[in-house]
């Protein structure tokens, strides 16, 4: 196998990986607490597919593609978009928690927004890990794009 080949197959195959680690962490968010800590991985593996799309693509692509694996990227992005105004929503712009004088409080920076449940408190995390695993599922799909392998899930042959 030519090493053009294997860093196709490679960077797919990061790709497929990042996406179905994001989307058992995704759906991880709704039943348990996920910490932020395991989208670390899931940045790993994209940036290693990130790399393969570079080493084989130097050049930055700007086309916009719509076959089928473009489209779920697409559908992707709006959910994303979509997780990330509902959890703007619910923690009301906030982007820590605390404790202060005892009791629960979000915070944007080091200012206080408003004083919130302990429930509240321990979903937090989780929901910015809800967001972060759908952008990065998002991105791993656009990545996907980028590489040859297989063929058969495209509409189109590059």
């Amino acid at each position: 196998m030519d090493t053009q080949g294997a860093l196709d197959k490679l960077g797919f195959s990061l790709c497929i990986g990042t996406f179905v680690f994001c989307a058992i962490l995704h759906v991880g968010t709704f039943v348990a607490i996920v910490s932020l800590f395991w989208i670390i991985p899931a940045s790993f593996l994209l940036a290693g597919a990130v790399l393969c799309s570079s080493v084989l693509n130097p050049r930055p692509r700007f086309a916009l593609h719509f076959d089928k694996l473009s489209m779920l990227g697409w559908v992707l992005l709006i959910y994303a978009l979509c997780t990330f105004a509902y959890d703007y929503k619910t923690t009301g712009g906030a982007t820590s928690v605390g404790i202060v004088n005892g009791q629960y409080v979000s915070m944007y920076k080091d200012r206080v927004i408003r004083v919130i449940t302990d429930s509240e408190y321990k979903m937090f995390p989780d929901l910015w890990t809800r967001v972060m695993s759908a952008w990065i599922a998002m991105m791993a799909v656009f990545c996907a794009t980028s590489f040859r392998w297989p063929l058969e899930y495209r509409s189109e042959q590059r």
